[in-house]
């Protein structure tokens, strides 16, 4: 589906925030004493990402301008996320997770670009989904 509005945007980007903290939820139930304190750490972030974007949406709702935005389709964001018993997997699954939500704050980055707090706000979550890869990378 076109995310064609600021506000579908950012709408989809806080669903992502919930999805992504449902996952890391669940999947903690299931993963050993250090992966679930890290997988714990990200669903805390993630709810917290959640209130930021709402957070920008409304601040940023009387500002924006009405312009049309394309090229921003969710299906190209959308990411599995089913729990599994396996460790490893859930890992696989978490740097998906986390590949797919940067890559789209970086494409709404760019297309939000005439709204510079939208811009830093965008930026700053892309960077900490670029930490949360490495780190799971390195588990």
């Amino acid at each position: 589906m076109q995310l064609g509005t600021f506000g579908a945007i950012l709408k989809f980007a806080s669903e992502l925030e919930e999805a992504t903290s449902n996952f890391y939820d669940g999947a903690a139930k299931k993963l050993s004493p250090d992966l679930q304190k890290t997988f714990c750490e990200f669903a805390n972030a993630s709810k917290k990402n959640k209130q930021v974007l709402e957070r920008t949406k409304r601040m940023e709702m009387q500002e924006m301008i009405l312009e049309a935005i394309t090229g921003i389709d969710s299906d190209n964001y959308k990411f599995d996320a089913t729990i599994s018993s396996e460790e490893k997997e859930n890992v696989k699954k978490a740097i998906e997770i986390e590949s797919k939500t940067k890559k789209f704050y970086e494409d709404s980055m760019e297309k939000l670009g005439f709204l510079p707090n939208v811009k830093r706000t965008l930026a700053k979550l892309a960077a900490e989904k670029q930490e949360r890869i490495k780190r799971l990378q390195s588990l």
